[in-house]
């Protein structure tokens, strides 16, 4: 009689359980490019689902939490394999693990899930080696702009000058407290010292305010790095101008070496960037092409109803119009002249740099589900157009 009691209840409880609450799911990577022993900032990650959304994934060492990852990173081969979840096109997560803090030695390092409706996931750990001893802390960061074989110009011979941006962030860590934190971060061009932090930040708002300066703010890499203190302070900016270098013998138009080198109080050194760029000069290049990108949708992205498609656009004469293409038709010139915070500062001297974001308002019921092609085409005020690139999106209407 007990027995059939229990299998009752049992019963009940199983029924009271909506068919569609699966605990989530995904997997943990451990360190990027794999790995089982480090030092210094170890840089994990993974990917994680749920039928109803993902609410958080947090980082745990020995089965404690340590620190909370950074969400719905672009995952577009999760996508395709898990199409229809609601993060699966972002459902990538990613940590910076200060392994500082922490004995050396083995540990097991893992994350969890947490769905919105509160369902817990921990994914299978790994056994990580952490070897930090000083030699070992040295400065690291990232040179994130320009890019590799960017475009770098000037005028070379007229008195108007023309800036180009070196920016990026760079952190440090360490076991002692005199050894934690950047001292100085330095710009070398085709490894010879063009500028140093310590001796040549200077203030000018006609140049976007710091230039050849560390210790800028930088509130995005606060999230990314918690555990350093240095990290809402933790970026650089430098300046160059290529028509003086040109001008003055120095150096030629081609392809030259940009590299950026950091200290630590310790005396310790690293490169923490380097990037091939060409150097050109306005006189012999004509008419300038257009520059841009479509941020919204991101590969992949499904999209449904009404929806924004954005994105940046500059060109050096002058922006005339930007016209925005779904499987090669125009479907109409965007709106342009809006602010677009993440390149403040990074153009200089184009007309439209304070505000270069566009934006347009699309109806998808206006295309079939599934696959289908957004393109970006950006033309001067002379009239000529630059075609800038294309990016796939999904359909998916009720």
């Amino acid at each position: 009689m007990k027995r059939s009691v229990t299998l009752t209840i049992m019963t009940v409880l199983l029924a009271s359980v909506p068919a569609w609450a699966a605990p989530p799911f995904g997997s943990f990577g451990g360190q990027v490019g794999g790995g089982n022993s480090g030092a210094n900032l170890m840089p994990l990650v993974g990917w994680a689902l749920d039928d109803n959304g993902v609410n958080a994934v947090d980082i745990l060492v020995d089965g404690v939490v340590v620190g909370r990852a950074n969400y719905h990173r672009n995952r577009p081969e999760i996508a395709k394999k898990y199409p229809g979840y609601p993060d699966s096109i972002a459902s990538g997560f990613a940590y910076s693990l200060d392994t500082t803090h922490f004995l050396n030695g083995n540990h097991k390092v893992t994350a969890q899930i947490q769905s919105k409706t509160g369902e817990i996931t921990r994914l299978p750990g790994k056994i990580i080696q952490f070897l930090n001893v000083t030699h070992n802390l040295v400065p690291f960061g990232k040179l994130e702009f320009p890019a590799p074989q960017a475009e770098l110009r000037g005028n070379c011979t007229k008195p108007i000058r023309r800036w180009n941006v070196i920016k990026g962030y760079a952190l440090d860590s360490g076991v002692q407290d005199y050894d934690t934190g950047v001292g100085y971060v330095e710009l070398l061009l085709d490894r010879s010292l063009i500028a140093n932090s310590r001796l040549d930040c200077l203030f000018d708002q006609s140049l976007g305010g710091f230039s050849d300066c560390y210790g800028l703010r930088r509130l995005d890499i606060q999230p990314i790095f918690p555990s350093l203190k240095d990290a809402p302070h933790s970026g650089f900016r430098f300046l160059i101008d290529i028509g003086a270098l040109v001008s003055a013998g120095f150096y030629t138009e081609g392809q030259h070496v940009l590299t950026i080198r950091a200290g630590d109080h310790a005396g310790q050194v690293s490169y923490i960037g380097e990037v091939s760029v060409n150097f050109l000069c306005d006189e012999h290049i004509g008419n300038e092409e257009g520059i841009g990108d479509i941020d919204q949708p991101v590969f992949g992205q499904q999209l449904s109803g009404f929806t924004y498609v954005s994105g940046w656009a500059l060109d050096w004469e002058g922006i005339g119009l930007v016209q925005i293409l779904i499987d090669g038709y125009i479907v109409g010139p965007a709106e342009t002249g809006l602010l677009y915070p993440s390149l403040d500062g990074l153009y200089l001297g184009y007309p439209q740099s304070p505000a270069p974001g566009w934006r347009l308002l699309i109806d998808t019921r206006n295309y079939s589900n599934g696959p289908h092609q957004i393109e970006l085409l950006v033309t001067d005020v002379k009239g000529v157009g630059t075609y800038i690139g294309k990016r796939q999106f999904i359909v998916a209407n009720p």
